[in-house]
């Protein structure tokens, strides 16, 4: 039986799918078992899974109707099987074809660690790099640490988990109350009592595009960095609701430039 999934909840995702199942199939970890949940798709995402039934270890999930965004994360959460998994947004795919051996490892080796992360590397629907996120920590970090420097700085500062111990997951799952931040939550609340684990490899190519949902989301962030803090018993005064604030609305205009510029690059070709 395979030791690590990858989970992929996708809707309307035919323009990006097979390149993430491609990364998928260039791993050189064996065994890999691959859980699509498509969300009552209506464009051809359902015909490429079906071109890849023989190509991976492959099990897919139709959804009878769509289901919002928590609902249709947490439906493929529940169909975990493995001891680890990641989560793989369809419009992304794994950067580095060690990418799942690595984490597999990091975990194995660390019976006690909850998750592993990974540095970032940020491209425009055609592929093309646009920047690289280097998380400055060491190889252990503490989701307490993480999640502090995330609501200060008003970014998330732990990245995207590239493996999760199904163990450390147990009944969490992503809270409704969350939209922006709902992956700042769930990994906090999944490595809160146990270690993180960091590869300073990019292993992720994360897609930002025109679709992308942090554009549509951005008016939620300082209200959900608010309530993280009140989540996770972070005592905020004044002084630090004001520059919360601040630092927000200068990320804010910082991730806007982002998407201008990475609109630029992709008009340029």
């Amino acid at each position: 039986m395979a030791q690590f999934s990858v989970l992929i909840p996708v809707y309307n995702g035919a323009n990006f799918l097979a390149e993430a199942l491609q990364s998928i199939a260039d791993q050189t970890l064996e065994g890999v078992q691959v859980v699509v949940s498509d969300n009552a798709s209506t464009d051809g995402t359902a015909e490429i899974l079906q071109n890849w039934q023989d190509r991976l270890n492959l099990r897919v999930i139709t959804q009878p109707a769509v289901l919002p965004m928590q609902a249709h994360f947490n439906a493929i959460l529940d169909a975990v099987e493995t001891e680890f998994y990641m989560l793989l947004c369809h419009d992304d795919y794994l950067a580095d074809p060690d990418a799942l051996r690595l984490a597999q490892d990091a975990l194995v080796a660390t019976p006690d660690a909850a998750a592993v992360y990974c540095d970032l590397v940020y491209v425009n629907p055609r592929r093309k790099k646009l920047a690289q996120r280097t998380f400055r920590r060491g190889t252990h970090f503490s989701a307490d640490e993480a999640g502090k420097r995330t609501i200060e700085t008003a970014r998330n500062q732990f990245g995207i988990p590239i493996g999760v111990r199904r163990s450390s997951l147990g009944d969490l799952r992503y809270d409704p109350q969350f939209h922006y931040a709902m992956d700042v939550d769930l990994s906090w609340a999944i490595a809160r009592h146990q270690d993180a684990l960091h590869i300073p490899k990019p292993l992720i190519a994360n897609r930002y595009g025109n679709t992308n949902m942090t554009w549509a989301l951005l008016s939620k962030a300082l209200d959900e960095y608010l309530a993280l803090a009140n989540k996770y018993d972070i005592n905020m005064n004044i002084t630090d609701h004001i520059r919360l604030r601040g630092v927000n609305f200068f990320v804010a205009q910082q991730k806007r430039l982002f998407s201008l510029y990475q609109g630029f690059i992709s008009w340029r070709g």
